[in-house]
């Protein structure tokens, strides 16, 4: 008898175990499920915003009474949004790579003022539709080129810069 008391007892205590562990998977599942459904709220925003300004000015594009100057800068701001926009799509599809555990960083050699210029242009719009004043100033010795992840450097400028934008 004492035998099998202590059977059930070593059983109950694996069950509880058990049991505990099954609720931390739980909330912890939870916990990510409530942070993609976060993510998907964000991202769906940050696609809107730039496809509105590509169909809005791709309609003073195709609009034969505006300027030809006017259609010129339409065509340069579908073009800046379409590149956010692409840029928006890599973050999410860069998010897969990650939880696939296949994310791949480079080591190149990248023209910094010319990423930088290239990352300032990117965001121009939302800065300009916010109304707000962004210069890039580079003071003391910059180095032509350094060793990096062009792409992934570009991200987190832009992700850094577009957060200080909307926090602004």
């Amino acid at each position: 008898l004492y035998e099998v008391e202590r059977i059930v007892e070593t059983r109950t205590r694996d069950l509880e175990n058990v049991q505990g562990q099954l609720a931390s998977a739980r909330d912890k599942a939870e916990a990510a499920n409530s942070a993609k459904s976060d993510f998907l709220a964000n991202m769906s925003h940050e696609i809107r915003t730039p496809m509105t300004a590509i169909l809005g000015f791709a309609e003073n594009l195709l609009d034969p009474k505006h300027p030809e100057d006017q259609r010129l800068d339409a065509a340069r701001t579908i073009q800046r949004n379409g590149e956010y926009l692409l840029s928006i799509i890599n973050d999410i599809l860069d998010i897969s790579k990650i939880e696939a555990g296949k994310m791949v960083v480079e080591q190149i050699a990248c023209p910094l003022r010319q990423l930088i210029a290239e990352v300032s242009e990117l965001v121009r719009v939302r800065v300009d539709s916010r109304g707000l004043v962004f210069n890039t100033e580079f003071i003391g010795t910059i180095p032509e080129t350094i060793q990096t992840d062009p792409t992934r450097l570009r991200q987190i400028l832009i992700n850094l810069i577009g957060n200080a934008i909307k926090f602004t």
